[in-house]
């Protein structure tokens, strides 16, 4: 995350979005979380980091973050955006909604490496507004898109039956009474443009347009 500021020659100007799962909150000792501010804050021209939950997130941390206009303050040019956040870039109305569920959290220790506030719930859902956005920018995807291109987008070793979908349901039901022109994701860990409204980011940086 720290060493592509100077590959894009970034400034104060210029915002970065993560698409959840940004490694800046997750030890119970903060230890990411300091790490990132010292490096990031110490940066001789610092952007705006703006990240969104994914599930792989400590939500104690999360929650415990001072909120300021939906906005978690990690540090003065580190954000959390929470979900229903809509923020305007480049003039652009953009919708943020974290969440999605870890598949081996059976694996995992609750308040440790897995947190139940992961999944998105339909309150999430319920405090969003519905209307017109030019960018909706979540964790996962609807199940309709995961549905159409699991084969582009999933672990196909896996049991995608027996793999909790809460989340893209809930998301599904957003897809269905909000108008966008655009919806990234990042959770499924590719690079690829789906269709001409929905594209997954990982290691790939697009600029807002």
């Amino acid at each position: 995350m720290l060493d592509f500021r100077k590959k894009m020659n970034l400034t104060e100007e210029d915002n970065i979005i993560i698409l959840g799962d940004a490694g800046i909150c997750w030890h119970y000792t903060k230890k990411d979380m300091y790490y990132y501010i010292k490096e990031w804050e110490n940066y001789e021209s610092v952007p705006m980091l703006y990240f969104l939950d994914g599930n792989h997130e400590n939500f104690d941390i999360l929650n415990s973050l001072s909120i300021e206009n939906n906005e978690g303050i990690v540090s003065d040019h580190i954000h959390w955006l929470k979900r229903g956040t809509i923020k305007y870039f480049e003039n652009k109305k953009c919708l943020f909604i974290g969440g999605a569920e870890s598949i081996d959290n059976f694996n995992r220790v609750e308040h440790l490496s897995w947190w139940p506030e992961e999944s998105i719930t339909d309150q999430d859902i319920s405090l969003i507004d519905i209307g017109q956005y030019d960018y909706v920018f979540s964790h996962t995807c609807p199940i309709s898109i995961l549905n159409e291109y699991k084969f582009s987008l999933c672990d196909l070793s896996l049991d995608q039956s027996k793999i909790n979908h809460n989340s893209e349901n809930k998301l599904e039901a957003l897809k269905n009474y909000i108008d966008f022109n655009q919806w990234w994701f990042g959770h499924f860990h590719k690079n690829i443009k789906l269709n001409d409204q929905f594209r997954c980011l990982y290691k790939q940086w697009e600029v807002l347009k």
